[in-house]
């Protein structure tokens, strides 16, 4: 019964090996007609010159030949490929070497004289199990790439659970000082602090507007390298800081040294290489600022933006509650608890 070779099959390579010029020329012309690339060997020798300069989708290989035996080539075609479809023919077939063949990963055993249509069917047989095996051999790879994947993500995930976790945990202690604390430098002194631990920025600092001048004061600072920044005021509209209060919209910029137009901006000055500055706003007015700036060149990410923003929240409150604050001589600590110089909050909120 002839049977339609699929399509995929019909531009497979065959090594046909046998030292009888007919059988060879019987499946060559057989197959050659049914679209197969055959190439043909007379001799063991041949073959494996063969095997070593081509790859080869199926062999069919005589069992016996002269000098180099069918079952040594048959060893040759599997080295080359694991894949390939073997079948073997023979005019001296026995029970033992057909066994034999079974044991060398031989898919079929097929007797002379050949029958063509039987030749044809068994190849094909053979190629559609070959692809299908190479399909799934592809599908457990991709399988288990996606399991990889899915671990490696679930390592990430975990690192993200423990982050979060992190930063869920100085919310938590930041309210509990909050709550201990009534001093209104103090309290911008820990939201500064705060914003440093979930940001992972070096210094900061708070600046408040002055209602008679065009200008931002600091109030409050973290970090070494910001002395500059502390002991000037900044003119509104002047560098990133400035205008950043007077647009009133968030500046947020990872890579000041690359921006000319900043070459004589005090943060330049300084050296820092980022800087995320976010306006203290109240009832559409710009009461501050508050900035985290450092050398650092990871660049502030979408959470770190919204967490800054959360605690520009907390800072706006405190300067539109107390609109007397004024710079001290150093930072304070988180142990200062009642500076003289500042309005108590508890106090001036109940009057």
């Amino acid at each position: 019964m002839a049977t339609l070779m699929p399509t995929s099959e019909t531009h497979s390579k065959v090594l046909v090996v046998d030292d009888d010029p007919m059988v060879a020329a019987l499946c060559e012309k057989t197959l050659s007609e049914k679209g197969y690339e055959v190439v043909t060997a007379a001799t063991g020798e041949e073959a494996l010159g063969q095997l070593a300069g081509q790859q080869f989708d199926a062999a069919i290989v005589d069992l016996v030949l002269p000098g180099i035996g069918g079952m040594e080539v048959v060893a040759a075609a599997h080295q080359a490929d694991p894949q390939t479809v073997v079948i073997i023919i023979t005019g001296y077939a026995s029970l033992d070497s057909a066994i034999d063949a079974i044991h060398h990963g031989v898919f079929d055993y097929l007797r002379k004289p050949i029958d063509p249509q039987q030749l044809v069917d068994t190849l094909q047989r053979g190629l559609v199990g070959r692809g299908m095996l190479s399909t799934s051999q592809r599908i457990i790879g991709e399988l288990d790439e996606t399991n990889r994947r899915m671990r490696q993500g679930q390592v990430t995930l975990q690192e993200r659970v423990r982050e979060l976790q992190g930063r869920l945990q100085t919310l938590i202690e930041l309210g509990q000082h909050l709550s201990e604390v009534h001093s209104p430098q103090t309290i911008m002194h820990h939201l500064l602090t705060t914003a440093a631990d979930l940001t992972g920025a070096g210094a900061g600092v708070i600046l408040r507007k002055d209602p008679s001048l065009d200008e931002l004061s600091p109030i409050s600072w973290i970090g070494e390298a910001i002395h500059e920044v502390h002991e000037h005021s900044i003119p509104l509209g002047s560098g990133v800081l400035g205008q950043a209060a007077a647009s009133s919209q968030r500046q947020v910029i990872n890579d000041l040294l690359s921006n000319p137009e900043l070459s004589d901006d005090v943060l330049v000055y300084q050296g820092m290489r980022r800087v995320l500055a976010q306006p203290l706003i109240a009832a559409d007015k710009v009461l501050g600022l508050i900035a985290m700036f450092d050398e650092h060149t990871q660049p502030f990410s979408a959470e770190d933006q919204d967490l800054v923003a959360m605690l520009a929240v907390q800072a706006t409150i405190i300067l539109a509650a107390t609109s007397t604050i004024r710079p001290r001589a150093q930072s304070p600590t988180a142990d200062d608890t009642k500076p003289e110089e500042f309005v108590d909050l508890e106090s001036l909120l109940g009057d």
